[in-house]
């Protein structure tokens, strides 16, 4: 949660310095996430016969904690990239930045991916799953936003009010975002 929300604070100020830190945990969450999916296998081998059950859920849980950590470097990296190639040299790069409207869009989804995601941690601390019907209405309220702000963004497209860099990233954090909190929300359940 903090990597996401430093990384799209990052990208609205432009701070590479941020955004290539942001890119380096996210790639360590990564690459510590795909590690354990390698170990599954091993441990996999030392269940017992009446242990299969636990162990399909940990095959389970392991690939959902991949997919989210896959899902936080795709959207990383590409703001990553997008802030640092817009700097380089002497060209002129604001009409490469993203508008205000999108960063509007972009910090309402923020907060509503952090909210979702302490709701998400608090149960898992405290192993208590009674507010897993709250996750699923505020998942499916961030849905509609993001599907309200890929609306909106197609028409700022369509009037080109938006470059194509610049509405390749937004709509790239939107798709990520959702499929990032759709895993979380399978890891819960």
């Amino acid at each position: 949660t903090r990597i996401y929300d430093r990384t799209l604070i990052a990208v609205f100020k432009e701070n590479r310095k941020v955004l290539r830190e942001m890119v380096q945990q996210s790639n360590d969450l990564f690459y510590r996430s795909r590690e354990r999916k390698y170990k599954v296998m091993p441990l996999l081998l030392r269940l017992q016969d009446n242990e299969i059950d636990s162990g399909h859920y940990y095959v389970q849980v392991v690939d959902y904690m991949n997919e989210i950590t896959k899902s936080l470097l795709h959207v990383t990296r590409p703001c990553f990239d997008h802030i640092d190639n817009n700097h380089e040299g002497t060209v002129s790069y604001t009409h490469l930045t993203l508008p205000t409207s999108d960063l509007v869009d972009l910090m309402k989804i923020n907060d509503e991916v952090e909210t979702i995601f302490t709701r998400i941690n608090v149960m898992l601390r405290n192993n208590d799953f009674a507010d897993i019907d709250l996750i699923l209405e505020l998942r499916d309220e961030l849905f509609e936003s993001i599907a309200d702000a890929i609306k909106r963004q197609l028409k700022r497209i369509k009037n080109k009010q938006s470059s194509t860099k610049a509405s390749l990233l937004y709509l790239t954090i939107l798709n990520e975002t959702k499929t990032m909190v759709l895993q979380a929300r399978n890891l819960v359940k």
